[in-house]
């Protein structure tokens, strides 16, 4: 039996998970060092791994000079934490002075010590002693594959992966017929600007509607929409019920379709462990919530992506931008890798550099047309979460 240490960070929620799931076996104990403020945040580890609250201990600082002033971590560890004991550290996480104190302290018991490098997908095994050449690191590949409903508990995100469902509801073939109008410029000016009243006078209805209705619009209420039936001919877009058209396909025809084409792509060429469509996250609390477009996660690695068929102006991309950076940094967490993905050119590569300069990575028409641009952001991917199959 042995005591597995983690030094918990909010920061980085995933090093403690991903070194727990490693090496824990049943009749471990675990132990947490961390500041009193976090302590909630621990809950969703004990929850996931199906550990006995009993099985867990708990060193609290204060937060202050308590979790910074070297001494007196070091003199609140020993006080805390037995001599008698078989301890597997993961110095990942916290401070550089509480990792320095907690490897100070464990140094002198019965002790081996790990680093959780996410990034990389691996844990290191390291001895410290004073020989720095006799290549005694071990590197060890993180065999865990962890699933995006965990990713987001590990971070304190409510979701709902478990409510609705999250896959295309039409095929790939379907979502890349429709693509292939958009790359062979094969829409007429009507049947374009149907995809757009489309959009304003019915997205988000709840109830089926009638093509006729929309076609000939609803006196006092709604628009005629002249060019729906070009719309659904150019797409070859057969209904589920002839005549009608439920919510479902009116977000599908208004930019769900691409949403699809992106999800189908990435599966094909990425191959992620899980990716999902539409997910709604939000922080216990708040009364916003946020709709990701495109996740997915491979090797422990979270990728979102944000579809747009379409970019008005320059302002309006700025906005997407700023809004995905947001997310990225606030939310989600800077391990996470963020992608927009739009049919608008950009020839001169000014967008790509805003996005560059907010972290966010672009992917413009010209790229998602062109085969061997996709797959170099494929591979691009797949080098990103250490894990090519």
């Amino acid at each position: 039996m042995k005591t597995l240490v983690n030094i918990f960070d909010t920061q980085e929620p995933l090093a403690a998970f991903l070194f727990l799931k490693q090496y824990y076996e049943e009749g471990d104990r675990l132990l947490f060092i961390s500041t009193k403020e976090d302590r909630n945040a621990v809950a969703p580890y004990a929850e996931l791994l199906h550990i006995a609250d009993a099985a867990i201990d708990y060193v609290w600082f204060k937060r202050g000079e308590d979790s910074y002033i070297y001494e007196r971590i070091c003199r609140q560890l020993r006080s805390r934490v037995p001599a008698s004991g078989n301890y597997w550290v993961n110095l990942a996480g916290g401070s550089r002075y509480l990792a320095l104190a907690v490897q100070h302290l464990f140094a002198g018991y019965n002790a081996k010590f790990f680093y959780v490098q996410t990034r990389e997908n691996v844990i290191v095994s390291s001895v410290f002693d004073d020989s720095i050449h006799d290549n005694d690191d071990i590197v060890e590949p993180i065999l865990y594959r962890m699933s995006l409903a965990e990713y987001f508990e590990l971070n304190g995100l409510t979701h709902d992966l478990a409510i609705r469902s999250h896959h295309p509801i039409r095929s790939a073939d379907e979502a890349h017929r429709i693509f292939g109008c958009f790359k062979r410029r094969q829409l007429s000016h009507r049947a374009f600007s149907a995809i757009d009243q489309l959009r304003v006078q019915y997205r988000g209805t709840r109830r089926p509607l009638a093509i006729s209705d929309i076609m000939h619009g609803i006196p006092n209420r709604r628009e005629a929409i002249l060019g729906i039936k070009e719309l659904l001919s150019a797409f070859g877009f057969m209904p589920e019920q002839p005549g009608m058209l439920a919510p479902k396909e009116v977000d599908y025809l208004t930019g769900g379709w691409f949403e699809e084409y992106v999800y189908y792509t990435l599966q094909r060429m990425v191959h992620p462990q899980q990716i999902a469509l539409g997910v709604r996250i939000a922080r216990p609390g708040s009364l916003h919530n946020n709709e990701l477009d495109v996740l997915f996660i491979k090797a422990n690695t979270l990728f979102v992506v944000e579809c747009k068929t379409g970019v008005a102006t320059d302002h309006m991309f700025n906005e997407i931008v700023y809004k995905v950076s947001a997310l990225k940094e606030v939310i989600l967490g800077m391990a996470c890798h963020s992608y927009i993905f739009t049919l608008k050119n950009d020839y001169d590569r000014r967008l790509a550099h805003v996005a560059d300069v907010m972290g966010v990575r672009l992917c413009a028409k010209g790229t998602l047309v062109n085969e061997a641009k996709m797959e170099e952001v494929a591979a691009e991917m797949r080098r990103i979460s250490h894990e090519e199959g």
